[in-house]
């Protein structure tokens, strides 16, 4: 039976990603659902339910049942499509943290990215090419001591200051795990960050063309935070040249930031140990070049290594892999095979 009693519903949850952090639809879904007096519970195969929702963040993550035991079942998240939405009542509910035993609040204060040159990332296809402001704090957070802000662009939004005003009355600390947008940063800015207490700061440098350099040394000068606990995703593989990675990485080394390579369509190459994937149809200089960026990003991502070796010419295992002919697999009479 799905039903319980005359109104209860039986309700099964999927978390499709599996990754080690809480799902927030899927907190958000509970809740409301527990509002109704059904049952909810993680998705138990031996048993039907009146609805199951599978939610799903990353297209690669594969799905964990061919068949589902229930009467309905609704998918969603941007690992299905852009377009799907919860409905009102549910985005605004508060979460049920209990459903994944969470100690920390999690939310989005604003949504939309105006960055529509960045083709790699779906915020603005998702949420809208303008930062716009969605909810606030007490929305998703009762008092947790650490706060992790899911927002793609914060900095962007008309009503930032006020949400920043809304984190520092809190005294609680903060995540970025979103990142930050150095591209808005100013003096007045600096200064409004200064009063949020923030446990960790993010911020990228994705396309070699603009130059941030500025915008890093604002932040850096006004000492908003220990440079040497920022980190700066660079993006490689994607529209950058090697020399133009380097050009960032260096610059931003320069003045204390840890620079975190993320190499584009990574998973297209290579396997999660980094082992070559077999029939990659590419051409070699294609293939050089994404090893290359694979050992800038060994290099670059061990804080230990790139301090104590701060030339990426002098890194062991890339100075090795060129004597050794900078070998990368190649097709020969349809056999993949090494050069």
């Amino acid at each position: 039976m799905w039903w319980k009693g005359a109104e209860q519903m039986n309700i099964g949850l999927i978390d499709v990603d599996s990754h080690n952090f809480p799902n927030l639809p899927l907190m958000k879904i509970s809740a409301y659902h527990k509002g109704l007096g059904d049952n909810v519970e993680f998705y138990n195969h031996e048993k039907h339910y009146g609805k199951v929702y599978a939610s799903k963040v990353f297209t690669e993550s594969m799905e964990k049942y061919k068949d589902i035991n229930a009467h309905e079942v609704i998918k969603g998240g941007s690992g299905y499509d852009l377009k799907n939405k919860l409905p009102y009542e549910i985005e605004h509910q508060y979460p049920d943290y209990d459903l994944y035993n969470c100690d920390f609040a999690i939310g989005w204060l604003t949504r939309g990215c105006p960055r529509v040159n960045h083709s790699f990332c779906i915020t603005p296809k998702k949420d809208g090419c303008k930062a716009v402001k969605v909810a606030d704090l007490k929305e998703f957070w009762k008092g947790q001591k650490v706060v992790s802000l899911l927002d793609q662009n914060l900095l962007a939004c008309k009503d930032k200051y006020e949400l920043l005003k809304q984190m520092a009355d809190s005294k609680v600390s903060f995540l970025f795990d979103g990142g930050l947008d150095v591209r808005f940063m100013t003096k007045e800015l600096t200064k409004a960050l200064k009063q949020v207490k923030v446990k960790e700061y993010h911020f990228a440098w994705d396309d070699p063309k603009e130059d941030l350099e500025s915008k890093f040394k604002l932040f850096r000068d006004e000492k908003v935070a220990n440079t040497g606990q920022v980190g700066v995703y660079v993006l490689v593989n994607y529209w950058s040249t090697i020399e133009e990675d380097l050009h960032r990485i260096y610059v931003l080394r320069s003045m204390g930031y840890m620079p975190y390579v993320m190499i584009y369509d990574k998973q297209k190459y290579v396997d999660s140990r980094g082992k070559w994937l077999k029939g990659i149809d590419v051409d070699e200089e294609t293939l050089r070049h994404f090893k290359t960026c694979q050992h800038m990003q060994r290099w670059a991502n061990n804080r230990a290594l790139i301090k104590s070796v701060p030339d990426f010419e002098d890194y062991q295992n890339y100075k090795d892999w060129k004597r050794k002919g900078m070998q990368v697999p190649t097709r020969q009479r349809n056999i993949f095979e090494y050069m």
